[in-house]
């Protein structure tokens, strides 16, 4: 979803835009838009933190040759939320991933890179979502898979209408919670399996 589909579908639950147009000459509506930003950080550390986590991919050079490297993440990857559990490949000849083993992440900061053949690595992580601003283009895109973006203007539905309709904004933020109970992350790591014959013919 972009941004002013977001802005869009959050002022349709509080029955503040005609059909498909943003009134930003209204003053009420203004005062929506002006407040919307703080509440759409909100959701999105919400539904990226302790919902599904929004999945990214860092590459960077291992280093020479069999040097053991210690790389700071806070510094090499700033958006860096947390790793659950390391998720780092080098690549072989025909640019297919290879997990590299012996790595290993100190502090949930540090990660230390065992001696190994230089070349290409690429880490995956669960990432801060960029915030939003008033500054933001209506175009852009928020950083959200799509079960997971329909439930931002319900948050922030929730949280922009508790002076006008308390009853409605606690109906919206009960709708979200259940919702945001139901989602589920993605795989993540290796994923495989193992095939057995039922009947004993392999």
């Amino acid at each position: 979803m972009t941004w002013k589909e977001v802005k869009l579908a959050t002022l349709q639950k509080m029955f503040s835009a005609e059909g498909l147009v943003i009134n930003e000459a209204d003053d009420s509506v203004s005062e929506y838009l002006n407040a919307m930003p703080q509440a759409a950080n909100e959701g999105l550390q919400l539904l990226c933190t302790a919902g599904k986590y929004l999945r990214r991919c860092h590459e960077f050079e291992a280093g020479a040759e069999g040097e053991t490297r210690t790389v700071d993440l806070a510094v090499a990857v700033p958006d860096l939320y947390r790793i659950e559990q390391l998720e780092l490949y080098s690549f072989d000849e025909e640019g297919v991933p290879v997990p590299v083993r012996g790595a290993k992440l100190v502090a949930g900061r540090y990660l230390v890179l065992p001696r190994q053949p230089g070349g290409k690595l690429a880490l995956y992580y669960n990432a801060w979502p960029q915030p939003v601003t008033a500054a933001t283009p209506d175009e852009e895109e928020l950083p959200l898979d799509p079960e997971v973006a329909v439930l931002l203007p319900l948050y922030m539905s929730s949280q922009l209408y508790k002076d006008d309709d308390v009853t409605l904004a606690t109906m919206y933020r009960n709708e979200f919670e259940v919702a945001f109970s139901l989602l589920q992350r993605a795989d993540s790591g290796e994923v495989g399996g193992e095939f057995t014959s039922a009947t004993g013919w392999w």
